[in-house]
């Protein structure tokens, strides 16, 4: 009953209550491997903080200046970042965000900058790089593909002001060579070059220090490295939802680098701008051109027919007297006018607009009185510009460019439409207008037929000679608001570093081999233990439900094999407290009380057990018998070096034996006996169902108080099962880191189905020194062991 509640108590409450510290022992236990690995990367750790080339944090700010705005329509523009009448601000911010991340602007200021070649100084503990400060320049004078894909490293040995030692890529000197002078070379990518490829240059960075020591010069392709700088410049907005103002930000090895770089691309981003302000202009100036030069030629053809006509009637001055009855209708005439020249714009501007493939912008200011249809024309253009801007660095298929195709097929529908309702409602406004100019006509019949027919001449000419002049006012204010560039980007802040290092960080470095050092060595245990399936402790068989009667330590000690009187090692201990529970899984009768020792397979200790556990009974007083029953495999004789005698095969098969003639007493023990299996038989199974056991069971229960009978591995044959009648206790021996844990479907249905009498289950070989707490044995005959396995 005590047994019992014990199972109960450590199957319950105990062990959850202890199982966080069994993880912690199970790691623990392997403390200096963590140490070690600690140690290890801390000493990674400061090599890298010693060797690594420190990167520091470059950053800038600037505006994205807002749209210039010409009308009272793009003033709506305010309104649209608040959210109001529109998307919210479009996604101008995100295009020129691309755009300042672009291919072709990094290209730009990598070549501007020479960034793909740099110029080092031997110095210790890691070469100095010399931007902007180098002494020497190189020049490789060969096609832009060729520069674009020349990857190497080359280095000079400085003998004098004139001279120097030429090392190639694969650190053989080539030669000497003086500054300023083409030479041969081989960069190292199977190319070889002319004699005016390669040319080294002293500038005025050079001084007298630096003769005889070495520069190491290395050159890398353009294209990886315009790739890479696009990778580590980060641009973002101050605020997502409002603000145009971007923040630029870069690492670098070496702040005026990054500064530089920083600089550059903003400066080639404002002179992409302006380039584009500039391509807006022109086209403009062009059209603009174009008109005037047709309207010119109509103009002249109009004064002939004046001319013509004048000669041909014998007039002199038709004004003079036309202007006396064209008073009254000198203000219709003006409005007819107007209506007409506001027409030929219109069909114009429909003419460029049918032209045009969304490829290049429209004319900007041509004179349109519809407020509408110059906004239109004013977006459209802008598209235009975001669309060739962006195809620098991408292509048709990109998102990006594929929306704003859409937007700008829209915007040149909407655009059209609104050009031929304009057209129609001047047509309707010059058809009213022609109306009362007939009518007007009509009441000033007393004009002679050819002061009328002059005065069209005279209408046509007016029209031409005003739209004329329109055109080259127009002209004049297109280059005028031109003339001046105002930059895309206003500068807040210039690149700039705080000069603080932002890698490697040494306390970041440290903490990171810390918990490296203690995360390697975790994972290999963790990985380790996710893998091993063998059985080790109490813990890996506790789903099986089975009582626990004690576990075995681990032993490597030939003295170990069976205990002896006053012994206190760590295994007499063991056998002692298994002692004690085997009285309370049994019945308090005096005389015999059968056990069994079975296991799983040979060699998990079975025969071990059953001989220590009958030792240890009979040096407590106890009149033990030692039977054994492996009629396959018998190892007693084996364990206790004895000579072969008879046994139980022998008192089978010879009914002539009785159980004394089998029983030997043991020579150290006077409580002990034993009874070996005797000899091997080809048929143990059918032995074993022989009434002739019976006998054996029946007369030494009379005389032993206690019967250990070494029986077969049960999931190997079935030896033991036909004699588990006669046990009132079967302990089954487990091997701790022997025993495969899928194995233990095994012993889990024998005691399902009953067919070992009061099962319970011991560990054989558990290692306690790694982590188990054991029963409180082993306090006697410890060894000390040496510093470095504690």
């Amino acid at each position: 009953m005590e047994f019992d509640q014990f199972n109960e108590l450590s199957d319950g409450r105990f062990d959850e209550s202890i199982s966080f510290r069994d993880v912690l022992e199970k790691y623990l236990i392997h403390a200096k491997w963590f140490v070690l690995s600690i140690i290890l990367f801390g000493v990674l750790a400061f090599f890298k903080l010693r060797y690594e080339v420190p990167q520091y944090k470059v950053n800038a700010t600037i505006l994205i200046k807002s749209k210039e705005k010409g009308n009272s329509f793009a003033d709506l523009s305010d309104f649209e970042d608040l959210g109001l009448f529109g998307s919210g601000g479009d996604n101008s911010l995100e295009n020129e965000m691309q755009i300042l991340k672009s291919r072709s602007l990094m290209t730009k200021v990598v070549n501007e900058l020479k960034l793909n070649i740099r110029y080092f100084i031997e110095e210790s503990p890691y070469n100095k790089e010399q931007f902007l400060k180098s002494p020497i320049t190189l020049h490789i004078k060969s096609d832009s593909s060729t520069i674009n894909s020349i990857g190497t490293n080359l280095q000079i040995l400085i003998h004098s002001n004139k001279k120097f030692q030429f090392i190639g890529f694969d650190e053989i000197p080539i030669g000497n060579y003086e500054f300023g002078k083409d030479f041969n070379a081989n960069l190292g990518n199977e190319l070889r070059i002319d004699n005016r490829l390669v040319n080294i240059e002293l500038n005025e960075n050079f001084h007298k220090d630096l003769i005889g020591k070495k520069m190491f010069i290395s050159v890398k392709p353009v294209t990886s490295l315009v790739y890479n700088y696009l990778e580590q410049v980060i641009i973002e907005p101050v605020d997502e939802r409002l603000s145009k103002v971007l923040t630029l930000s870069l690492n670098e090895t070496e702040i005026e680098r990054g500064i530089a770089l920083i600089n550059n691309l903003i400066e080639q981003y404002n002179a992409d701008g302006i380039n584009d302000k500039n391509e807006i202009a022109q086209a403009t100036t062009d059209f603009l051109d174009l008109r005037i030069e047709l309207i010119s030629t109509e103009l002249t053809a109009i004064e002939g027919t004046a001319e013509q006509f004048k000669s041909r009637k014998g007039m002199v001055d038709v004004n003079a007297g036309a202007n006396i009855f064209l008073q009254s209708s000198s203000v219709n005439e003006s409005e007819l006018i107007a209506a007409n020249m506001q027409q030929t714009m219109a069909n114009y501007m429909l003419e460029e607009l049918r032209k045009n493939d969304n490829t290049k912008p429209l004319p900007g200011n041509i004179g349109l009185s519809d407020l509408s249809a110059v906004a239109l024309v004013g977006e459209f253009n802008t598209l235009v510009l975001q669309r060739n801007r962006i195809l620098k660095s991408s292509s048709a298929i990109n998102p990006i460019i594929i929306n704003i195709d859409s937007q700008l097929a829209i915007l040149k529908n909407n655009l059209i439409s609104s050009l031929n309702n304009l057209n129609s409602s001047l047509q309707i406004q010059i058809n009213a207008l022609s109306k009362q100019s007939g009518r007007i006509s009509s009441r000033i019949a007393s004009i002679p037929k050819n002061e009328r027919e002059f005065k069209d001449i005279v209408r046509q000419q007016e029209t031409k000679n005003a739209l004329y002049l329109f055109l080259l006012q127009k002209r004049e204010e297109s280059i005028l608001s031109n003339a001046v560039s105002v930059d895309k980007a206003k500068v807040i802040d210039g690149a700039y570093s705080n000069g603080n290092k932002v890698s490697p960080k040494k306390m970041t470095t440290y903490l990171g081999s810390i918990i490296l050092g203690m995360l390697i060595p975790f994972l290999v245990l963790y990985v380790k233990d996710l893998l091993d399936t063998k059985v080790h402790d109490e813990n890996d068989i506790k789903q099986l439900k089975i009582p626990f009667i004690g576990d075995i330590p681990l032993t490597s000690s030939k003295n170990d094999l069976y205990i002896s009187d006053n012994d206190n090692s760590n295994i007499a201990e063991a056998f002692r407290y298994i002692r004690t529970n085997i009285n309370y899984m049994l019945d308090k009768k005096t005389f015999g009380k059968i056990i069994f020792i079975t296991s799983t397979q040979s060699g998990e200790g079975k025969t071990f057990t059953a001989i220590n556990l009958a030792t240890s009974l009979a040096i407590s007083g106890k009149k033990t018998l030692l039977l054994g029953m492996d009629l396959r495999a018998p190892k007693i004789n084996k364990y206790l070096d004895l000579e072969d005698i008879l046994g139980v095969t022998n008192f089978i098969k010879n009914k002539s034996l009785n159980v004394n003639s089998i029983t030997e007493t043991h020579t150290n023990f006077e409580n002990l006996h034993l009874i070996n299996s005797g000899d091997i038989p080809p048929n143990p199974v059918e032995l074993l169902m022989s009434k002739r056991v019976d006998e054996i069971f029946e007369e030494v229960k009379n005389s032993y108080e206690y019967i250990i009978v070494d029986t077969a591995p049960v999931g190997m044959v079935t030896d033991t099962i036909q004699i588990s009648k006669y046990a009132d206790l079967s302990i089954y021996v487990i091997k701790a880191n022997f025993l495969d844990k899928r194995m233990l479907h095994i012993p889990d249905k024998l005691h399902k189905e009953n067919k070992l009498p009061n099962m319970s289950i011991l560990i054989n070989g558990s290692d306690h020194s790694k982590g188990a707490y054991g029963y409180g044995y082993g306090y006697g005959n410890k060894k000390k062991k040496p510093w470095y396995k504690l």
